[in-house]
């Protein structure tokens, strides 16, 4: 269980240097200032609606994927580039459990940078027009929307070093432009289960919410991530025993 926690404690640590940190938190912040401009002398319903929307539009879709990708992609890749992956391979612990703690390891880092992006905008919401369901559903689809991505990405940094740039066109091209055609796909979208969590714990979003979440449930975005977190550490777990570490 030490080997567990030190393997995690390191990992997390890696995972979010200094400048790059605070690079990304300050990212975190921007979608509550463009809400608070956005609903600058608004009612308390309009405001509610902004803070739906640029909620979804900005910081689950755009922000919170980014802060993900960039994060998750180097768990095991920065590893395997800086050849430390072999020594972490030598301890006494299976395969799965490396996956597993690098995973999880870049799910905790993500989401405490992506819990800023989502305290500032709900806190903000908060103190204005009040409604503390707002901050937890926040808070919530963030999680959800973050492990996906890790699930995703840690794998896929593994395997390339422009796990970051593949990640960056997939968010347009593909979360951002064909599931807007095609939004039979959404549960297949990990921002998108984001916002199916936001829909369903908060009154009166899913009305806000009904293009990007299609007809993906708050039980149906939960049962989504776990499958994606087993897939990603099944396929990092395959990948350790079967790839070269060097």
């Amino acid at each position: 269980m030490n080997r567990i926690a030190a393997l995690f404690t390191v990992s997390f640590g890696q995972a979010l240097p200094r400048r790059r940190s605070i690079m990304l938190a300050l990212l975190e912040l921007a979608p509550a200032l463009i809400y608070v401009f956005a609903t600058n002398s608004r009612t308390s319903e309009a405001a509610f609606q902004g803070v739906i929307e640029i909620g979804t539009s900005t910081f689950l879709a755009l922000v919170l994927p980014v802060v993900a990708i960039v994060v998750s992609a180097g768990a095991l890749g920065n590893e395997r580039r800086d050849m430390t992956l072999s020594f972490i391979a030598l301890r006494p612990l299976p395969r799965s459990v490396i996956a597993t703690t690098k995973i999880a390891a870049a799910i905790s880092a993500a989401f405490a940078l992506n819990s800023i992006g989502a305290l500032a905008l709900g806190l903000t919401h908060l103190v204005r027009f009040g409604g503390v369901s707002v901050v937890l559903g926040m808070l919530c689809a963030a999680l959800i929307a973050t492990v996906a991505y890790a699930a995703v990405f840690v794998p896929l940094g593994f395997l390339t070093d422009r796990a970051v740039i593949i990640g960056m066109a997939y968010l347009l091209v593909f979360e951002n432009g064909v599931i807007f055609a095609l939004s039979g796909l959404a549960l297949v979208s990990p921002w998108r289960l984001g916002a199916s969590v936001l829909a369903g714990m908060v009154d009166g979003a899913s009305i806000y919410l009904v293009d990007a979440v299609g007809t993906t449930t708050l039980a149906r975005a939960l049962a989504t991530a776990v499958v994606y977190f087993i897939l990603g550490v099944l396929l990092s777990t395959w990948l350790l025993r079967r790839r070269d570490l060097a």
